[in-house]
C-alpha cells in the first residue's frame, strides 16, 4: 500500500478567498495605478523622463496583461517641468525651387507667423498699387521713356536722311507669313527702282554695269548699317527696361524692405530669418507677379503666382497643454513617415501639398506602436531607426519599382525628437535585440509586464474594486460577494499559482461581463458565484470539443487506456494539448520493454523522427539515472525501448521523465504499477523529481476521462512535490477529492514515486550501495545484473 504521508489532503487544494473575506477587502477605489507591475511602470518612468537620445521603450509581457494601458498610465501621469513643443513648417525654397525649406517655431508660433506672411504679401500688394500708380513714379517714368524715344527717333531720322543723300529708302516688305521687315531701295531719278528692274535695264544698255555694281555695293553696306542701328535701337529698349525696373526697384525696395525687417522682428531663429531675407529678395525680383497676380489668378485651373510666398502648418502645437501621444495603429510609409500629396518636378507650390506623418506629430512627445506592425515591413523598421539615429525627418515618396511619376520634391529634413513606445511580444524583443546591433542601442529601456502578482491584500483590494469598477461602468448586474469571491478564483486558476493573481485583466473583464450577461439572462438581480461558474465553464465549453472527444474516445475503448488495476511495464502519463484560446490534459501510455544487449535505451519517438530536442535530452537523463544508480560495479547491458503509445504527433518536454523511468523499472522488474494514477514530473540524474508547467490542465483531464469512464474510488495522479503550488484546481475536482472519489499523490524523488505505484517498499542501499532483495529496488538491480551476465554469455 502506498504511504498516507504521501496523499494531498483535500485542505491542501483550497485557493482564492471566501465571501467573508470580499466584505473585508471591499469599498477601495479603481485608482490610477497599475497594480502588480511595480517593475515595468518603473521603467516605463525612466524611460518617459529621461529625454536621451536613445531613451525609447520597448513594453513587453503577455498580451492581456494590458502593455498598452500600463504606456498610456504612465505617459498620462508624466508632467514636464516646462513644456518645450515646437511648431513644424514648409515653405517655398528660393535658392533651390525643388527642396522645400523646413522651419520650426515654438509652440503657436507657426500659426502667427503665418498671419505675418499673409499681412506682408498684402502689403506689398498695396504698395505696388500705391507705388507704381503715383505722380512721381509716372513722371520719372515717362522721362525715361520720352528720353529714350528722342534718342530714338533722332537716330532713325539721321540715319534715313543719310540713306535719302545716297539715292536708298526705306521700304516695308511681308514675306509669305506675313511677317513684316525693313528692306532698302534704291531712288533713281525720284523713283523707287528694285533690282531686278535695274538689271534689266543694264541688259537693255541703259545703264552701264559699273553703276551697277556700285549701287548694289553701297546696298549692302547700308543694309548691314541699318541691321547694326536696329540691333542697337533693341539693345537701347532693353536697356530702358531695366532703367524701368530699377527705377521701380528704387522705389519699392525701402518699403518691401521695412515690411521685411518687420515680419523679422516678430519672428526668431537663424534660419526663419534666412527665409525672410530669402523672400524679400525674391519679392523685388519678382515685383511685376503682384502687379498681374489678379489676372493670373482669373485664369481656370491656374495658380496664383504668388502661391510661392505662403506657409505650410504640418504641425501645429498652439493649444497644446500636454506633450503629443500618437497612436499609428496602421504605420505604412506614409502614416509614420509623411508624404507629398501629388507633387511633380518644377511645382513651385510643392510645400503646401506636404504632409506630417504620426513622428512628426508626436515629436516633443510620445509614439505609440505594435512592434509586430513596424518589424513587418522592413524599409520602414530602417527608417524609423534612421530617425531615432538622427533625430531628423525628411519626408520623402517611398522608392520602389511600381512607384509612379517623376522626380518628386525633396523637402529638407525637419527636427524630430519623438519618443517612440513599442509593444510586443517577448519573443519580438529577444530576436530583435540579438540581429539587429542597433536595437539595444535605440531602445534602451524594456519594461516588461508579469503575467501574474503576490495574491495580497493591496492587490486582492484592487481586484475587487476592478470588478465593481467594470460591473459599474457596463451597467452590468450588482456583483454579490460570493460572486466576487468565484472571480478571485478564476484568477488565481489563471495565474497558475495558488499564491497568486493573474494580471490579464482583460479576461477577468470578458468573465465579468460573461457572467452579467448569464444572471440577467436568468432573470437574477444580482451576479451570483453560480453565474460567475456558469461562465467560466461557458468559456471553457468553447474550446473544449477536442478534450470531450477523448474523454469519449478512451470509454471507448479506441484509446487503449486502464484506468484501473496493474500493469507491467506500462505507465498512464499526462500530456497538455495547448489550442492557444484553451488548453486541456490527456492521458497518453508509456509503455518500456527491455531485454540484455549494449543498445541501452532507445529513444522510440526519436528514431521517428517525432520528438524534440529537450525529450531527447530527457531520455538521455533517464539512462544516466539507470546506470548511477543500479549498475555501479557492473556494466549497465540492456536494450530498452521507450514508447509513448498510440501517439501520431512530435512529443517535446521533460515532463514525462518520471513516467518513463517507472516504467522502464517496472518492466525491468516485473513488478505491475497501478494503470488508476497517472503520473506527470521531470527527473534528475539523482532521481529527485522536478516542477513541470501545465499540472492543473494534466490534472484535470485524467480526472475528466476517469469521471467519463466512472469513479472507483481509488483513481488519483502522481505529481512532484513542487507542484503542489499550481494546483489550482476546479471546484467538482476538489469536490471530489474531498468525497475520496479521486485522488492526489505528491512526490519528492523516484523511491516515493515508486511506493505510491507498486505498493511496495522501494528499499534504501546500504553503505555498499546493495538495496534489500525484496525491495523494489532490489528486485531492480538483482534483473539488471542477471541481464548483464546473459549478454555477457552472448557477446
Amino acid at each position: 500500500m502506498a504511504p498516507k504521508k504521501l496523499l494531498l489532503p483535500a485542505s491542501e487544494l483550497s485557493y482564492g478567498i471566501k465571501a467573508p473575506e470580499v466584505r473585508r477587502l471591499d469599498g477601495a477605489a479603481w485608482g490610477e495605478e497599475i497594480i502588480g507591475q511595480g517593475r515595468a511602470m518603473e521603467a516605463l518612468r525612466m524611460g518617459i523622463e529621461i529625454r536621451a537620445r536613445g531613451y525609447n521603450v520597448f513594453v513587453t509581457g503577455t498580451p492581456g496583461t494590458g502593455r498598452r494601458t500600463a504606456a498610456l498610465r504612465a505617459i498620462r501621469g508624466y508632467q514636464p517641468p516646462r513644456l518645450q513643443l515646437r511648431d513644424v513648417a514648409f515653405a517655398f525654397n528660393f535658392r533651390r525651387p525643388h527642396e522645400p525649406v523646413a522651419l520650426s517655431f515654438p509652440a503657436g508660433g507657426a500659426r502667427l507667423f503665418k498671419e505675418d506672411l499673409h499681412r506682408f504679401i498684402e502689403n506689398v500688394k498695396k504698395l505696388v498699387r500705391l507705388q507704381l500708380e503715383s505722380d512721381d513714379f509716372k513722371a520719372r517714368q515717362a522721362a525715361l521713356a520720352s528720353a529714350w524715344d528722342a534718342e530714338e527717333n533722332e537716330r532713325l531720322a539721321a540715319f534715313e536722311a543719310g540713306l535719302a543723300a545716297e539715292g536708298f529708302r526705306v521700304l516695308q516688305v511681308e514675306d509669305e507669313t506675313g511677317t513684316s521687315s525693313a528692306d532698302l531701295v534704291a531712288v533713281v531719278d525720284g523713283e523707287p527702282v528694285g533690282f531686278e528692274e535695274l538689271q534689266t535695264r543694264v541688259a537693255a544698255g541703259t545703264m552701264k554695269l559699273e553703276d551697277f555694281d556700285a549701287l548694289r555695293s553701297r546696298y549692302y553696306e547700308r543694309m548691314d548699317r541699318m541691321k547694326r542701328l536696329f540691333t542697337e535701337l533693341r539693345r537701347g529698349r532693353v536697356e530702358l527696361e531695366e532703367k524701368l525696373e530699377a527705377l521701380r526697384d528704387e522705389t519699392l525696395r525701402p518699403h518691401v524692405m521695412a515690411e521685411a525687417a518687420f515680419l523679422r522682428d516678430r519672428s526668431g531663429g537663424e534660419a526663419v530669418h534666412a527665409w525672410i531675407d530669402g523672400l524679400s529678395t525674391d519679392v523685388l525680383r519678382h515685383i511685376y507677379l503682384f502687379r498681374h497676380e489678379g489676372e493670373e489668378a482669373k485664369k481656370p485651373g491656374k495658380a496664383s503666382p504668388l502661391a510661392r510666398y505662403g506657409l505650410n502648418i504640418v504641425v501645429d502645437n498652439g493649444d497644446a497643454k500636454r506633450p503629443p501621444l500618437v497612436f499609428e495603429t496602421h504605420p505604412t510609409w506614409a502614416n509614420l513617415f509623411g508624404s507629398i500629396e501629388g507633387a511633380e518636378s518644377g511645382d513651385k507650390a510643392a510645400y503646401l501639398r506636404i504632409r506630417a506623418g504620426a513622428l512628426l506629430k508626436a515629436a516633443g512627445g510620445f509614439l505609440v506602436l505594435r512592434a509586430e506592425d513596424v518589424a513587418a515591413d522592413e524599409e520602414v523598421w530602417n527608417r524609423l531607426k534612421r530617425v531615432l539615429q538622427t533625430q531628423t525627418l525628411e519626408i520623402q515618396g517611398r522608392e520602389g519599382p511600381f512607384v509612379q511619376g517623376g522626380p518628386q520634391a525633396k523637402p529638407e529634413a525637419a527636427p524630430c525628437d519623438a519618443k517612440v513606445i513599442m509593444i510586443g511580444a517577448d519573443p519580438l524583443y529577444d530576436l530583435l535585440y540579438e540581429r539587429d546591433p542597433d536595437f539595444g542601442k535605440l531602445f534602451k529601456v524594456v519594461a516588461e509586464l508579469d503575467d501574474t502578482m503576490q495574491a495580497d491584500d493591496a492587490a486582492l483590494r484592487q481586484y475587487v474594486a476592478f470588478v465593481r469598477k467594470i460591473a459599474a461602468e457596463e451597467e452590468l448586474p450588482p456583483f454579490d460577494d460570493g460572486a466576487v469571491a468565484a472571480v478571485m478564483a478564476r484568477a488565481v486558476q489563471l495565474s497558475g499559482r495558488k499564491d497568486r493573481l493573474s494580471t490579464k485583466f482583460s479576461a477577468i473583464a470578458d468573465l465579468v461581463r460573461e457572467a452579467g450577461w448569464r444572471a440577467r439572462r436568468a432573470g437574477r438581480p444580482e451576479v451570483d458565484a453560480e453565474s460567475v461558474e456558469l461562465a467560466v465553464a461557458g468559456r471553457d465549453r468553447m474550446g473544449s470539443m477536442p478534450e470531450e472527444k477523448f474523454a469519449d474516445a478512451a470509454a471507448a475503448g479506441e484509446i487503449v487506456i486502464d484506468i484501473s488495476g496493474g500493469a507491467v511495464g506500462r505507465v498512464n502519463g499526462l500530456a497538455v494539448r495547448d489550442r492557444g484560446f484553451y488548453a486541456f490534459g490527456t492521458p497518453v501510455v508509456i509503455s518500456a520493454q527491455v531485454s540484455p544487449g549494449e543498445t541501452g535505451v532507445v529513444n522510440i519517438e526519436g528514431e521517428s523522427g517525432l520528438s524534440g530536442e529537450i525529450y531527447d535530452k530527457a531520455v538521455l537523463i533517464v539512462e544516466g539515472f539507470l546506470r548511477s544508480r543500479y549498475a555501479r560495479d557492473f556494466p549497465l547491458l540492456v536494450t530498452a525501448g521507450v514508447c509513448f503509445e498510440q501517439s501520431y504527433g512530435g512529443v517535446e518536454g521533460d515532463s514525462a521523465s518520471c513516467a518513463a523511468v517507472l516504467a522502464l523499472l517496472s518492466s525491468i522488474s516485473g513488478v505491475p504499477l497501478r494503470q488508476d494514477i497517472a503520473v506527470t514530473g521531470s527527473l534528475n540524474q539523482w532521481g529527485m523529481t522536478q516542477a513541470v508547467g501545465g499540472v492543473a490542465e494534466k490534472v484535470e483531464g485524467w480526472f475528466r476521462v476517469c469521471r467519463r469512464s466512472g469513479f472507483t474510488g481509488k483513481q488519483g495522479v502522481l505529481i512532484p512535490r513542487t507542484n503542489v503550488v499550481n494546483l489550482v484546481l476546479s471546484r467538482e475536482l476538489r469536490e471530489a477529492v474531498e468525497a475520496g472519489e479521486f485522488s492526489v499523490w505528491t512526490a519528492g524523488d523516484i523511491d516515493e514515486a515508486i511506493e505510491v505505484m507498486s505498493g511496495m517498499g522501494a528499499g534504501a542501499p546500504d553503505s555498499r550501495g546493495q538495496f534489500p532483495p525484496d525491495s523494489f529496488n532490489g528486485r531492480v538491480r538483482a534483473a539488471l545484473l542477471g541481464m548483464a551476465k546473459a549478454a555477457k554469455e552472448y557477446l
